[in-house]
């Protein structure tokens, strides 16, 4: 069986121009740092549309119900295997938004430990965001030893309470493991709460930890139909 993640919820997708020693480090940082699930429960196969079918983009869909000036900020902090460490602030702000896409603009520092200078690294992008993709590229991909689990949980964030929804993901391939888990909230610009994922391969683990850290912007009131 298919297990629907969600279709992704992108924040953005920067391409970094950061100290070389760290390109490996932050790729992996950058990737999952960006990219998080909303949690969805399986459709029958009878419902679910076919291959090339346009349909709602996640990321669309969450950025859209703010006004243009929202924003959100988290913390990453990546532990590689060699106790090499990196620590990530991604700004995320919406620039624009019209029927038919939004334009977000993000900002990623690289401020902690792993950097190359006493400088910190910072780079800049501004990412469109369709409110229409094909099926297939709003879904999770179909993986062999995939285990998904879901729930509700109420997290602080500026010592207030956000109820947020998480996906726990465990995937085994051969002696490597995998355990994700994403805490997203409709009510946070971008989605994204909280993620975590341990990789354990042999006797080497990589950690990651990535945390709201401040988030600003009104949702738009909807419309009566």
């Amino acid at each position: 069986m298919r297990h629907s993640l969600a279709a992704l919820l992108v924040l953005a997708a920067p391409s970094f121009a950061l100290a070389q020693s760290l390109d490996s480090t932050l790729d992996t940082v950058a990737t999952r740092a960006l990219h998080a699930a909303l949690p969805a429960g399986d459709q029958p196969a009878a419902a679910q549309p076919k291959a090339g079918e346009m349909v709602n983009n996640p990321p669309y869909e969450q950025w859209a119900q703010f006004k243009p000036g929202a924003s959100v900020t988290v913390k990453e902090i990546d532990t590689q295997a060699d106790g090499t460490v990196a620590e990530i602030v991604i700004t995320s702000k919406l620039l624009s938004k019209s029927k038919k896409q939004v334009k977000v603009e993000t900002v990623v520092t690289l401020t902690g430990a792993g950097k190359a200078s006493s400088v910190a690294e910072r780079t800049s992008t501004v990412e469109e965001f369709p409110a229409k993709v094909p099926y297939e590229q709003s879904q999770s991909p179909t993986t062999a030893g995939y285990a998904v689990t879901e729930g509700k949980e109420s997290l602080q964030v500026k010592g207030k309470p956000v109820e947020a929804e998480w996906v726990e993901s465990t995937l085994t391939n051969g002696d490597e493991i995998t355990v994700e888990k994403v805490w997203t909230a409709n009510d946070v610009p971008g989605g994204l709460v909280k993620q975590t994922m341990t990789r354990t391969h042999g006797t080497q683990v990589v950690k990651t930890s990535t945390e709201l850290v401040d988030y600003h912007g009104k949702m738009e009131k909807k419309k009566a139909p």
